[in-house]
């Protein structure tokens, strides 16, 4: 046997070399390993996994997806061969990362806050243990839940899904909508946190999985990845989470759906800019039956002649009386018809449209055509609440029959262009009513179809900038 002390400068880069060959060799094991841990039924994470670059690295605790031109998912190889032996437990790990991808946590919170990354580890582990109820999967988010406390619901109540025993009070009331349908939003969240006076300690902050540190790592890398950007709004437009479905595809029963709204400087101008050139225009705006004032001359007295009432008070007998009369007639109306795509994939971007709209009601034409598969109105009062109806997926066909069957002649339509072709036959309708409609297309989306359609596209802002 060679000492350490004797052996040779050849023997030392022969050792170097073999340690290098076996870090890339168990590289390219874990690599492989994280690509095929994505369950089958959900295929599209396995091809959103191949445009991804996967790498071992310490940088982050457990598990990242960088930012860059070409986005990589980094793997802790010391969490995973202590926290993720198994499959299940590893292909939880991976797509709890996606998820935060996928549901723009990095585009809402800039510099999220340990009580929002709380929350979106919440939300995103009771997700993915309603997609995978099973023990072997669920367990790896209930070895990281406190046994109490805001911190237990990061994962299942104990006994869950067949007798679960939930907490008392408002803690037990959150941790049970998160686990059945009714669901729980951030916002109930961190109002848990406010009215009942809990608090989430950095102690515990290493119960988060994926990474919660420094931005330059975690980031966003959608914008930054236009490949990734395109096939992540494929997978939210087939969005498998919990029934939800959406995009492309033809979606289920309506239900009534709730957003919250978000202010944004940049998105609320160009709302109001595309809502003016729609309503107003090259051609002065869609006309609507009204009363017209018109300066005339009668032959009866009008009180806001002062020159004739001064006539008649030096004895003169005016000839006629200039003022002014109502007539019937047309004029520009200022407002426009809105289709707003309320599909699944809009999801991340519907709390900063919903405000932009309410604060421009008055360029609106009410009411406000939500649509998905199917048109639905939303009123005032309920674009205000955030509430409106979807069946999840996407059709563009029902605005082009909504427009024929109403007759509207100027219109405005907000998506991200993750629509189904409309029928040829549709089409030609179209064409031969010559509705004036534009498209605000969604920073970054597709509007290939609008072409076919003979439909304006007008870019929105990016939705992650400008907010107030």
């Amino acid at each position: 046997m060679t000492d350490a002390t004797t052996e040779s400068p050849a023997q030392r880069i022969v050792d170097r070399d073999a340690q290098a060959a076996l870090s890339h060799f168990e590289h390219r094991v874990l690599a492989d390993r994280v690509r095929q841990c994505v369950p089958l039924r959900h295929p599209a994470f396995g091809k959103l996994l191949h445009l991804l670059s996967i790498e071992i690295s310490d940088d982050v605790p457990t598990a990242a997806v960088t930012v860059g031109a070409r986005s990589r998912m980094l793997i802790n190889p010391a969490f995973v061969a202590t926290r993720c032996r198994t499959d299940e437990h590893l292909s939880m790990l991976v797509m709890h990362e996606l998820y935060h991808v996928l549901l723009g946590h990095t585009r809402l919170y800039q510099r999220p806050t340990l009580a929002a990354n709380w929350a979106f580890d919440c939300i995103i582990n009771a997700q993915l243990c309603r997609l995978y109820p099973g023990v072997e999967f669920t367990s790896l988010f209930s070895a990281g839940a406190a046994p109490e406390g805001p911190w237990s619901l990061i994962g299942p109540p104990p006994g869950w899904p067949s007798a679960p025993r939930y907490a008392a009070g408002a803690l037990g009331d959150v941790h049970r909508r998160l686990y059945n349908d009714a669901g729980a939003t951030t916002a109930e969240l961190f109002g848990l946190l406010d009215s009942v006076v809990l608090t989430v300690n950095a102690e515990d902050a290493d119960r988060l999985l994926g990474n919660h540190g420094d931005e330059s790592v975690g980031g966003d890398p959608l914008h930054a990845d236009p490949e990734l950007m395109a096939e992540a709004r494929r997978i939210v437009a087939r969005w498998p989470m919990v029934e939800r479905r959406g995009g492309t595809d033809d979606g289920g029963a309506p239900t009534w759906e709730r957003s919250e709204h978000q202010r944004h400087r940049a998105a609320r101008a160009a709302i109001r800019a595309l809502l003016q050139a729609a309503a107003f225009g090259t051609y002065g705006g869609p006309l609507v039956r009204t009363d017209v004032e018109t300066e005339s001359f009668t032959a009866w007295p009008q009180a806001s002649d002062r020159r004739a009432h001064l006539q008649r008070l030096m004895g003169a007998d005016p000839l006629w009386w200039q003022g002014v009369v109502q007539q019937a007639g047309r004029q520009p109306a200022g407002q426009v018809a809105v289709y707003l795509d309320v599909s699944g994939s809009m999801a991340p971007w519907l709390p900063v449209l919903l405000e932009s709209l309410t604060e421009a009601a008055a360029l609106l034409q009410w009411p406000l055509h939500g649509f998905s598969t199917v048109v639905h109105p939303v009123t005032r009062s309920e674009l205000a609440g955030g509430r409106f109806r979807s069946t999840g997926g996407t059709h563009i066909a029902c605005v082009a029959q909504h427009m024929l069957d109403t007759r509207i002649t100027r219109a405005v339509v907000i998506t991200d262009g993750d629509v189904q072709k409309v029928p040829t036959a549709l089409v030609d309708r179209l064409r031969r009513a010559r509705p004036r409609v534009r498209v605000g297309l969604l920073d970054g989306c597709d509007g290939s179809f609008c072409a076919r359609l003979g439909w304006a596209v007008t870019s929105l802002p990016s939705l992650d900038k400008g907010h107030v």
